[in-house]
């Protein structure tokens, strides 16, 4: 039987000599999917190519074997490791990364052709009986099964009793692992040809070398190929195997960070299809892909700039995996604050609600469970339910909070949801009963082995590590990252067999590549990635990495010497050029107008930075209520950035939450004492009634998750319990005479104030009928009293008349629940006595009052208005971003 070996380090000469042996009866075998169309567009008569992986793949089930799909795979792996008994790795199989490094050094000595006999002959210590036992045991259950994965498929494929043997021109390739030859050795008739890149004795090309040496054991006979490349990435590997100068057409560049030299790189591959080049023939070659898709993709998306690759990542890496993995782990941890905060603040998801104004709400001491976060309770799956149910939920959850909808503008997103939800129902057992925990483990599964496309698009300019690039022809060719620890990426001992057990293995006859071998592998497919460039090849570098680190240069690019920079080309886009031109000294009007604005706010120069906005607030247009007035009233600019800007920061929102909660079960103890009420009504009747009001409202406050009691909650209640009851035995609480109206009622009325009309809506608390005429009463949980800056000094008091001017009661007063005391009267019963208290005057300054401030909003004027003291200042929340300096406090009109 006669084969060729046909060698030479120029691809294009390899390709010539190909072409002139070859018939239309071989076979085309390439590397990769992509070289079998530019092998077929070179040689004249080629039918369908494939790869070998394909081709041994078609072999094993045409003998009946099947592959294992990607859902498979771990449970395969785990069930033929179920039985054994281990002395060294038993203890640590039940860590997450036993198996994934078990699975992944067997694949490698699958790939070495190890017959699982020798591997246990030559294992001496425990670690290596263990590792020899679960090989043997993985081999044992595939034959068996006749069940088949990628890392084994020319393994078990050369082992099969019968193979049918075909003639065949194996291009493209830079080495065979054993393997491959051994398939290759079975498999290949006579008259067949490989290639191989081959410069005898040279470092770069040992695993090559090897390679040959394994082919010509085979049987293969070696015939020397001689000519001159002609193309420029084959004149490149030329001049790295004798170091040479390296040849024109070929650049190299250095970049301080990696977005740069991402930048550069797409500013070029621009340039190059503006001179006419397709998208198909222009490539870049990425080794540590992990590191440079997100920003090749974030910049081309800037570019518009199509980008394709054949890299999958799995759905647990994109954004809906990781929504759905903070769902599944909401369950596991039972709902806690912490896991269900984390899953309705995720960027991708949309709440109908505020969720993070409301994870800030519940923030410190949130029970477990979602009855505090609203109407989700949905969202947990119950400890029984069926497959098509639980997978139901999740789909919901999708859907209602946005997921669906953005798919309509995110390709990317949309097919990462197709994918999820095809293998969930594919997998799940449709109507049939399930546990909680076997349905969060399918999702958990499904997460972990379904891929999805890196990049999307089903054309583009080609992004491609090393072996994708194997065997293609490219007009352009731009190489990324050849710094230390990128391309090419620091090999390793594996923990399990490392260089030591692997020489003395070497040396009994069973041989496994070790770290030296394995890095010649990273260098030649560092030469058959660059060797299929026709024109144009740049070679760049990153300085630092993305976490700062320096990098040092690669050796591969120490070996090429010098070489041309690539020429400076047009920015990509508008924003890369505008920050260009900034950091240059031209800055863009926009820029410079804030620069300006900046300064003046600096200077304390009048503008919108001090207080003075372009067009005024019509007070007209807004509705106010009593409060407000009193945030208004004692600094516009601290209502204006925390009621019109929602700046909050500062603020505890704990205490707040905790004062509102005391004051609306006071409140509603009160009111409910009064519900029904009948002159002679007993004081234990009033009692009564207030308990039970108190209960009901903090049964409604734990429903809506308002109230989140802690473990003093009891004595905290009865606290409060008793501060009402005390309330109500006081004298001031219904004086003799007096009798209720209303309760607490939302009022809504208006007030004409020179120019300005005040539109109102307040909650009055009470109105009574007395022997003095109406009587509004407002109740306050403690001795406070909130009032306006009139004459620099917090003394106006404005809630008290205007809800006397929307009840048309003749007085009003503050009641202190917890004092059981009046604080503060207005009105007509407010006058006589030792007080100078004048209603009519005290009226005037209400309406000088709102008239000044309607006229301050009208005009714009929003600048900082504390009172002299500065009360106001002591615990305001927007202090950082407040325009008044230190000192006195000049006190706006």
């Amino acid at each position: 039987m006669t084969r060729l070996l046909l060698h030479h380090p120029a691809s294009s000469i390899l390709l010539t000599g190909l072409g002139e042996r070859f018939h239309p009866g071989l076979l085309p075998v390439v590397p990769n999917v992509q070289a079998g169309r530019d092998v077929r567009g070179s040689l004249r008569g080629a039918g369908r190519a494939i790869t070998l992986t394909q081709w041994a793949r078609e072999a094993l089930q045409d003998a009946g074997w099947r592959p294992l799909r990607p859902g498979e795979r771990e449970a395969f792996f785990r069930n033929a490791l179920s039985d054994l008994s281990l002395d060294y790795l038993g203890p640590l199989m039940d860590r997450p990364g036993t198996l994934t490094r078990l699975s992944k050094l067997v694949g490698e000595l699958l790939r070495d052709h190890l017959d699982p006999a020798e591997v246990q002959a030559v294992a001496a210590d425990a670690r290596q009986r263990d590792v020899a036992t679960v090989y043997a045991a993985y081999v044992g259950r595939a034959q068996a099964e006749r069940r088949f994965d990628l890392p084994g498929t020319e393994y078990f494929a050369s082992r099969l009793p019968s193979l049918r043997v075909r003639a065949a021109a194996v291009h493209g390739f830079v080495y065979f692992d054993a393997s491959q030859v051994a398939f290759l050795g079975r498999a290949l008739a006579s008259g067949s040809l490989v290639t191989l890149p081959l410069e005898r004795g040279v470092p770069a090309l040992r695993r090559t070398e090897e390679t040959f040496q394994a082919l010509q054991g085979a049987g293969f006979q070696p015939q020397a190929i001689t000519g001159l490349p002609s193309r420029n990435g084959d004149r490149l590997v030329q001049a790295y195997l004798t170091r040479a100068p390296v040849p024109g057409g070929v650049s190299k560049a250095e970049f301080a960070e990696i977005e740069a030299e991402v930048r550069a790189c797409l500013g070029q591959v621009r340039a190059w299809l503006a001179q006419g080049s397709r998208p198909e023939q222009v490539a870049i070659v990425v080794r540590h892909e992990a590191t440079y898709l997100p920003t090749l993709a974030d910049v081309a998306r800037e570019y518009a700039m199509p980008l394709v690759s054949g890299l999958q990542v799995p759905l647990l890496e994109t954004p809906l995996g990781g929504a759905v993995q903070a769902w599944v782990d909401a369950h596991t941890r039972n709902w806690t604050y912490a896991a269900v905060a984390r899953l309705l603040t995720l960027p991708l998801l949309r709440p109908p609600f505020d969720a993070l104004r409301q994870a800030r709400r519940l923030r410190p001491a949130c029970p477990p469970g979602l009855d505090a976060w609203g109407d989700l309770g949905w969202l947990a799956l119950p400890p029984e339910t069926t497959w098509r149910a639980g997978i139901g939920v999740l789909q919901r959850l999708l859907t209602e909070f946005g997921v669906s909808d953005r798919c309509q503008q995110d390709p990317g997103l949309n097919v990462a949801l197709r994918i999820l939800v095809d293998r969930l129902e594919a997998e799940a057992r449709r109507d049939k009963g399930c546990s909680r925990e076997e349905l969060l483990g399918l999702v958990t599964h499904v997460l972990r082995t379904a891929t999805v496309p890196a990049l999307l698009g089903r054309s583009g300019v080609r992004v491609a590590n090393p072996i994708a690039a194997l065997g293609r022809r490219f007009d352009h060719v731009w190489v990324l990252g050849l710094s230390d620890g990128l391309f090419p990426v620091r090999p390793s001992d594996d923990p399990l067999l490392d260089s030591t057990v692997r020489a003395e293995w070497r040396d009994a006859g069973v041989n496994i590549p070790d770290v030296t071998s394995l890095a010649t592998v990273q260098e030649a497919l560092f030469l058959g990635s660059v060797a299929g460039a026709w024109s144009d090849i740049v070679l760049s570098r990153p300085r630092r990495d993305a976490g700062g680190r320096e990098l040092r240069a690669s050796p591969y690019w120490l070996r090429l010497g010098g070489a041309a920079e690539p020429a400076a080309l047009p920015y990509g886009s508008e924003a890369e050029r505008a920050l260009a031109a900034a950091l240059g000294g031209d800055v863009p009007p926009a820029v410079r107008e804030r620069q300006a604005a900046e300064v003046a706010r600096a200077g304390g120069l009048v503008g919108a930075y001090q207080g003075q906005l372009a067009e005024g607030i019509d007070v007209n247009a807004r509705r106010w209520s009593p409060s407000q007035l009193h945030a208004v009233g004692a600094c516009r600019f601290r209502w204006f950035t925390q009621k019109l800007l929602g700046l909050e920061e500062g603020v505890d929102p704990d205490a707040d939450e905790d004062r509102r909660v005391t004051g609306t079960l006071l409140h509603a103890a009160l009111e409910g004492a009064l519900q029904d009420w009948q002159p002679g009504d007993a004081p234990e009747v009033l009692a009564e009634r207030a308990e039970a009001a108190l209960h009901r409202s903090e049964r409604e406050l734990r429903r809506l998750g308002t109230l989140r009691p802690g473990p003093l909650w009891p004595t905290q209640l009865e606290e409060v319990r008793r501060t009402a009851l005390k309330a109500l035995r006081s004298d001031a609480f219904l004086p003799p005479g007096w009798r209720p109206l209303a309760r607490e009622e939302t009022r809504e009325f208006t007030l004409e104030v020179g120019p300005h009309i005040f539109q109102f809506r307040g909650i009055v608390d009470r109105v009574d009928e007395t022997p003095h005429g109406l009587t509004v009463t407002d109740y306050k949980t403690g001795s406070y009293i909130s009032r306006v800056v009139q004459g620099g000094v917090m003394n106006l008091e404005v809630q008290l008349p205007l809800y006397l001017h929307a009840t048309g009661a003749v007085s009003g007063r503050y009641l202190s629940v917890e004092g059981g005391k009046v604080l503060k009267q207005a009105g007509r019963a407010a006058e006589g006595g030792r007080s100078k208290y004048d209603w009519t005057e005290h009226q005037a300054q209400v309406q000088a009052f709102l008239r000044g401030l309607g006229d301050a909003l009208a005009a714009g004027n929003i600048a900082p208005s504390p009172d002299t003291r500065r009360e106001a200042c002591t615990y305001c929340g927007v202090r950082a971003v407040c325009r008044v300096a230190g000192g006195a406090v000049e006190v706006s009109a």
